[in-house]
């Protein structure tokens, strides 16, 4: 029952991070090249405006974008899995120390560090399995034309 009050902790974070709704993108110049990846913020006849993760805003402009990617790539689900895993592995491991054990005495810090051991890989293979689950990035094939731009123009302005 220790581990009640972290858990509603954790909890309460998924819940922010969860309530995002803005579309994730990234854009490749011509030749393949990442530009910038982000929060999309506006599209313009011209341009393609990014909230990058620093908080910058960043102006492309289409003549210079080759494709843009919807969602963000299947490593991310592993990788924040991971880091759940390791988190909530430490809490856990350091809440069911008991160093006064007779079989099996342990530390809090060495809890936590077992823990996030254990944590690291399976939140790994959680990650792994979620991307099964995953809605499939959109794709834009701009290469500098106005045409092409303006279907990703729309569908990015209308999921705004």
């Amino acid at each position: 029952m220790k581990w009640l009050p972290a858990f509603l902790f954790l909890a309460s974070f998924s819940y922010q991070v969860c309530g995002q709704n803005t579309i994730f993108l990234r854009a490749s110049d011509l030749n393949g090249k990442k530009l910038v990846k982000g929060h999309f913020l506006m599209a313009t006849d011209t341009s393609l405006q990014v909230k990058t993760g620093g908080g910058d805003t960043v102006t492309v402009f289409i003549n210079r974008i080759g494709t843009i990617k919807t969602r963000r790539s299947a490593g991310h689900n592993v990788l924040m899995g991971s880091l759940t895993g390791i988190g909530v592995g430490a809490i856990l491991g350091a809440l069911s120390a008991d160093p006064d054990a007779s079989f099996l005495s342990y530390t809090a810090g060495e809890g936590a560090a077992a823990g996030a051991l254990v944590g690291l890989p399976v939140g790994a293979i959680v990650g792994g399995i979620t991307i099964f689950f995953k809605k499939k990035s959109k794709v834009f094939l701009i290469n500098g034309r106005k045409e092409e731009w303006k279907g990703a123009q729309l569908y990015l302005s209308k999921r705004k």
